[in-house]
């Protein structure tokens, strides 16, 4: 049996991927290092990715409500019933 044959086997391949992120996460202890500068790029980072979608959340509750008020205005009595 081929090496390649040996790691495509799925419990196989699995174990390898589980054992080497043991043996990476055991190498060394992980240092954490975050100053301002680091911080304030992540912050931009974030809002660039996030802001476009926020805004447009914002805008269809904002259509939302407003087309709401309308049929409230319009619906004076209430739903049928």
């Amino acid at each position: 049996m081929s090496l390649q044959k040996f790691l495509m086997k799925k419990r196989y391949s699995v174990l390898l991927g589980i054992t080497a992120l043991w043996m990476a996460v055991f190498a060394c202890r992980p240092v954490i290092a975050i100053g301002w500068p680091e911080l304030i790029i992540l912050i931009l980072l974030i809002a660039i990715l996030m802001g476009p979608l926020m805004f447009r959340l914002y805008r269809a509750i904002d259509k939302f409500q407003k087309a709401s008020k309308t049929v409230r205005k319009k619906n004076k009595w209430g739903p049928r019933q």
